[in-house]
């Protein structure tokens, strides 16, 4: 949710302020995308994990400023409740052994919180909801001490003319509930990819991983159980969605409405078109470091959304945030999934007749939340118009294409066959993390606490999703 900002008090002279700077900087940044100013350099990629906290009855532990402080790494930060921390891992060049740096620093990064837990007789989690959270817990004593948090918090009601925020969600069962806070936001943790691409490339690329993100969301859905009920396949999605909607014309998270046809740019437009400031908070930067378009752009949370960044140099860079994707059962399945997510976008991004002429972007959202829902049991339109299940497109035709995908990114032969081992293994035992909780809250009969124990015993594994058994 950004940075940290001084109050979470504003007036109307901030706003007119935050107004006008943004304007400013926006004149700025259309100027960069017209003298093509970013850098041009080779795709890198970032990422970013989301994790709890509990204790040894499986309940989120509200207690991430002793656990972070002991841990004691600028890597790992807070996130908007106390019993979620994320892991940041150094942005690395894909070709070569980028992407190998990127798992061995997140898995010693991982084994340092699980000792720091230890200690304090805890344990960390990574799950894309843990089932055993409690509406009651998703309250406000429970947000993290940090001004930005807060601020957006008041900011959201204010917004909503103070009507509380209002959660429906129909599965396999329904959920109805609303709250008076943004909190409900913090019961949804995920993994974000982030892909700096070239200027002249970013809107394949972006387009892309728009068509793409049926497939990551389905593939690394985990996120089944909420409150008790069984939901969506990936029920971070809808929960995300309704937990910061501020009323206006446009949610503040969503699909979004089009592809891109000429620029990065137009998304930038769209963000000062459609959505009010959040945080007029005032920022002490200079223009040329864009603080007030990256202030406004960090409120809007968008499955796949622009960052601009900034090479040690001070050239900026334009980045994709891939955001579709749960928390991981194991850090095996988060590299799959990630490399799958960057194979299959350099593809689509690259052929020469583009996806996005030959699907529209109607059906495009309409297969993101067909797999959201139903996960590998979807059923998906591809390109050719013809409607195929999840499973068959999967194994068929779209890990063909991102294992090539992979291989045009340079990506070692060892690395694209262990990938490959561990999908078509998801894809033929139609196993992943999601699946995997149904099967399992269905043997435990319904006991939250005890499919947890055996989630993390079998995460602790350190095996892939599929390999998990589902016996007690």
């Amino acid at each position: 949710m950004g940075l940290e900002i001084e109050s979470d008090q504003f007036t109307d002279e901030d706003l007119d302020r935050f107004r006008n700077r943004l304007q400013a900087e926006m004149e700025l940044l259309r100027s960069w995308f017209a003298g093509n100013k970013f850098c041009d350099d080779h795709l890198q990629c970032g990422l970013e994990l989301e994790a709890w906290l509990v204790d040894s009855a499986g309940l989120p532990v509200p207690d991430n400023t002793l656990f972070l402080s002991t841990l004691d790494r600028r890597s790992v930060v807070p996130e908007l409740s106390k019993f979620n921390f994320e892991f940041n891992v150094s942005p690395q060049y894909i070709v070569g052994s980028g992407l190998s740096d990127m798992q061995t620093e997140l898995r010693g990064t991982w084994l340092s919180c699980e000792e720091v837990a230890q200690t304090l007789g805890h344990s960390i989690v990574s799950i894309g909801i843990l089932p055993t959270v409690a509406d009651h817990m998703l309250c406000p004593g429970n947000m993290s001490p940090l001004k930005r948090y807060a601020a957006i918090n008041q900011q959201v009601l204010r917004l909503r003319g103070g009507r509380p925020l209002s959660l429906e969600i129909d599965g396999v069962d329904s959920l109805r509930t609303s709250h008076n806070d943004v909190m409900l936001e913090s019961a949804a943790t995920s993994v974000q990819v982030h892909l700096k691409v070239p200027q002249a490339d970013s809107v394949r690329y972006y387009n892309a991983s728009l068509i793409a993100s049926a497939y990551t969301v389905a593939l690394a859905a985990n996120a089944p159980l909420f409150l008790g009920r069984r939901l969506w396949d990936d029920t971070r999605i809808p929960v995300f969605e309704q937990a910061v909607d501020t009323a206006g014309p446009h949610r503040r998270v969503s699909f979004g409405h089009r592809y891109l046809e000429q620029s990065l740019m137009e998304l930038f437009e769209d963000n000062l078109a459609y959505h009010r400031v959040l945080l007029p908070a005032p920022v002490d930067e200079a223009p040329a470091r864009m603080p007030h378009v990256r202030m406004h752009g960090g409120t809007i949370w968008n499955w796949n959304r622009p960052l601009i960044g900034f090479e040690p140099g001070g050239q900026p860079h334009l980045r994709i945030e891939h955001r579709p994707m749960s928390a991981s059962p194991s850090l095996i399945d988060l590299f799959a999934d990630l490399m799958f997510y960057l194979g299959l976008v350099h593809y689509l991004a690259r052929v020469p007749d583009s996806p996005e002429s030959q699907l529209g972007f109607a059906q495009t959202r309409a297969n993101f939340y067909a797999a959201a829902k139903f996960g590998m049991a979807a059923e998906v339109v591809w390109l050719d118009g013809r409607k195929l299940s999840m499973v068959e497109l999967l194994r068929s035709t779209l890990l063909p294409l991102a294992l090539e995908g992979m291989s045009a990114l340079g990506i070692s032969e060892t690395q694209i066959k262990e990938t490959g081992d561990v999908l078509l293994g998801r894809i033929d035992t139609r196993q992943n993390g999601a699946s995997w909780q149904r099967q399992v809250f269905a043997v435990c009969s319904g006991d939250l606490a005890q499919l947890l124990a055996i989630y993390q015993a079998r995460q602790q594994t350190s095996q892939p999703v599929h390999t998990w058994s589902t016996r007690i």
